[in-house]
């Protein structure tokens, strides 16, 4: 995968610069580098809908809504969180360094369930994002529920401000918002089931 060897400490973020940026997704953690396969037709529609419900209800923020865009934490670490928000200046920036990041939104897969529950829970509280959405997709029966995550500053760890929900939740957080999870539920549905008449992997 890399024709080089890492270093004591593992693999740097420039080291992903030789990687394919099409095909599997690449992520570094602490080091080694996370191979992950692309999202299926489904999962991405499912990002773009809850990402589309943010952007509408964002009002003259200086914030904006990013998809799939890498994030940099340090020199070995960099990661590429489903959904994004960061300040307007990163529009053109990639990667987006940690600090203009006010919000990620990680929508679990079977491949990525322990390590967006557990490893980048942690990988981001540390770095200090105010805001840790997690969006998971049930596919037998297919659902969705939406856990809202904020960062406590006394203990630099994360709190539920909202339970896995599969109902409308509102926040204030990056701006004031409602999800409807029950809608993004039915869309997940409707895809999920689409996908199987199709023979194709959800």
């Amino acid at each position: 995968m890399l024709d080089r060897t890492p270093g004591p400490l593992g693999f740097r973020t420039s080291d992903l610069d030789a990687l394919p940026t099409d095909g599997p997704r690449y992520e570094l953690i602490e080091g080694s580098v996370v191979v992950s396969p692309p999202p299926t037709a489904a999962e991405t529609a499912l990002t773009e809908c809850l990402a589309n419900m943010l952007e509408v209800a964002n009002r003259g923020s200086p914030l904006v809504v990013d998809r799939a865009q890498p994030v940099r934490i340090g020199e070995y670490d960099e990661v590429g969180p489903d959904i994004v928000v960061a300040h307007v200046s990163m529009a053109e920036t990639t990667p987006i360094p940690i600090e203009a990041v006010a919000l990620v939104v990680e929508v679990v897969s079977s491949t990525s369930l322990l390590r967006d529950l557990t490893t980048k829970h942690a990988l981001y509280a540390s770095a200090g994002v105010p805001a840790y959405w997690i969006v998971v997709p049930n596919r037998h029966p297919a659902s969705a529920s939406v856990v809202e995550l904020r960062l406590d500053a006394s203990s630099g760890w994360y709190v539920e401000r909202t339970r896995a929900s599969s109902a409308m939740f509102s926040t204030d957080y990056p701006w004031p918002v409602t999800i409807d999870v029950s809608a993004l539920a039915d869309a997940w549905a409707a895809l999920v089931l689409d996908a199987r008449r199709r023979g194709e992997e959800v």
